[in-house]
């Protein structure tokens, strides 16, 4: 009898590889062995190690629900909050890997299309902003940069914490930062 090939836990290996050893150092052999699977099972499904970690990526993603997150309710607090937890939720659990793609680029441009989802996201949070922008609840500023500012801290907060795993780094008061980003952002109306 064949054994069933459950993509989830191939992802979860390929996460859990590539998070330890970079995506020069992770070999498509430490993603089989650490899945249960063989490489060549690897190769037939998923054709090489690039298209294998974007499939895991785009898992990864799906599994956060960002498009939920990022609805608009006309209750920015409460938009905003959502928000930063989905993110939160998403940097605690997989934060490394993003982290390591995005110091890798420049050695390695292949990884570019590999932000395409995560550029999504970070898009789709723009829009949200960009709405309230213009029913002047926000202030007027690009919507991208409105997003770095309430999702820098948060990414900093992943960054120290997956590079300092026996340092105690109290995570950020969400409550508390919503209403700080919008304390300093609110619009005129």
């Amino acid at each position: 009898m064949p054994k069933i090939i459950r993509d989830e836990e191939i992802y979860q290996a390929v996460m859990q590889v590539v998070s330890e050893r970079g995506y020069a150092g992770a070999t498509t052999k430490q993603m089989a062995e650490a899945a249960n699977v063989s490489e060549v099972t690897l190769f037939r499904k998923y054709h090489n190690k690039l298209q294998l970690i974007k499939q895991a990526i785009a898992a990864l993603v799906a599994q956060t629900d960002f498009e939920a997150a990022t609805q608009y309710t006309c209750d920015i607090t409460a938009d905003l909050l959502r928000v930063v937890q989905a993110y939160q939720d998403s940097a605690v659990k997989h934060g490394q890997l993003i982290f390591i793609m995005l110091s890798e680029l420049p050695r390695y441009p292949e990884l570019v299309d590999l932000l395409d989802i995560p550029f999504e996201i970070y898009t789709s949070i723009g829009n949200l902003f960009a709405k309230y922008q213009s029913e002047g609840i926000l202030r007027q500023e690009h919507p991208l940069h409105a997003v770095a500012a309430l999702l820098g801290p948060l990414m900093y907060s992943a960054m120290l914490s997956g590079a300092l795993p026996g340092h105690s780094i109290p995570p950020l008061n969400l409550e508390n930062h919503v209403a700080v980003f919008l304390e300093g952002r609110r619009g005129e109306r």
